[in-house]
């Protein structure tokens, strides 16, 4: 889930439906039993007070998506009558949501909906590669053809056989610096955290010798993939998902242990709790929430009309001359303050936080 969408979302009225539900396909009567579940948390939204226009959009949402394969979730969010977010969820929540509040519940959404890595792929042989990168802007794709003659080394003797081998050699060393510089400039624009080489085993290797030392930090080789005709796409891309969602694991538990370190030490980047968390939210301190949402159950929050001047106590609003001021979930409130400031969430479980929420922050406040 692509973080500046959600922050999109943060920028509006309200109020706002948020349901997550089971959209499974893995049986024959799958679409008979979405249809029941829906109609239940339909009826659960209007109680809290939806309005029909956006029951109406929400029905249009269900209606149109096409099935999902196997285990699944479905998060939709709706404002007036439209559907602000409508994603597939990787595997479905562990409990239904349906909500009507003044803020968007995002947290489930960033739990589920699968890891934004920017990544570049190429797919490789002696006589170029395909490309394709993913960035928090959407997706690319390109194609370097290089020299396609000789690529292949032939066999014999003699000083014509020399030659004909050292060009083989040279226009395969031509290509893969192609690919290379290709792929660098892709993975500037997108941002990439991960490069992964795929394709034929000695363009994977030629390819990799090109790259500058900051783009071979990057590079993950995987056997998976070809250009050749027939070669399958499916196999390829399981082995890319495996790896971004590594990637991204690697990412959240490196932001635990800053958390902790800075927690251990005196006047640390650090801060837990309601209180010192949301205080470091109204400074703009925080680089990393971290939320607990077992932990922090159904505590509540005030907010004032900007959604990062957020606290755990009204007083603390009252005296910045708030004027208006709302009692919100904290579940709800905290995601979104975090989104509206630019910082970061890494969504957590079992890590002992302080009321469920914790930051990383950029500044001792």
């Amino acid at each position: 889930m692509q973080s500046s969408t959600l922050r999109d979302v943060t920028v509006r009225e309200g109020p706002f439906a948020s349901v997550y539900f089971d959209n499974s396909h893995d049986t024959e009567d799958a679409a008979a039993r979405l249809e029941l579940r829906w109609r239940s948390l339909r009826k659960r939204l209007a109680d809290e007070g939806a309005q029909e226009r956006t029951l109406t959009a929400l029905d249009a949402a269900v209606a149109a998506a096409p099935p999902s394969e196997g285990k699944a979730g479905r998060a939709l969010v709706a404002e007036g009558n439209e559907v602000v977010l409508d994603e597939e969820l990787v595997e479905p929540p562990l409990r239904e949501v349906a909500r009507v509040a003044p803020q968007p519940y995002l947290l489930p959404l960033l739990r589920l909906a699968p890891a934004v890595v920017p990544h570049v792929v190429v797919v490789a042989d002696r006589t170029g590669a395909d490309l394709f990168a993913s960035g928090e802007d959407g997706a690319e794709q390109r194609t370097v053809q290089g020299e396609d003659h000789p690529v292949h080394k032939v066999r014999g003797g003699g000083s014509a056989y020399w030659n004909i081998q050292h060009r083989v050699e040279a226009v395969a060393e031509r290509n893969a610096a192609e690919v290379a510089q290709e792929a660098v400039k892709l993975a500037d624009s997108v941002g990439a955290e991960v490069l992964v080489l795929a394709g034929e085993v000695q363009a994977r290797a030629q390819v990799r010798d090109e790259l500058a030392p900051r783009g071979k930090e990057k590079v993950v080789e995987l056997e998976e993939g070809g250009r050749a005709d027939g070669s399958g796409p499916e196999a390829l891309e399981a082995e890319v998902r495996r790896v971004l969602a590594e990637h991204a694991e690697c990412g959240r538990q490196d932001v635990i242990d800053r958390f902790r370190a800075e927690q251990g030490r005196e006047g640390g980047l650090a801060a837990d709790g309601l209180a010192r968390t949301t205080a470091a939210l109204r400074s703009g301190a925080v680089e990393t929430l971290l939320i607990d949402a077992d932990s922090l159950a159904d505590r509540l929050v005030w907010v004032s009309g900007e959604p990062t001047q957020v606290a755990a106590a009204k007083e603390d609003l009252e005296l910045s001359g708030t004027e208006t001021l709302t009692e919100c979930r904290a579940d709800e409130a905290l995601p979104v303050a975090v989104l509206a400031e630019g910082a970061d969430i890494v969504p957590v479980s079992g890590e002992g936080l302080t009321e469920g929420v914790g930051a990383v922050l950029r500044f001792a406040v």
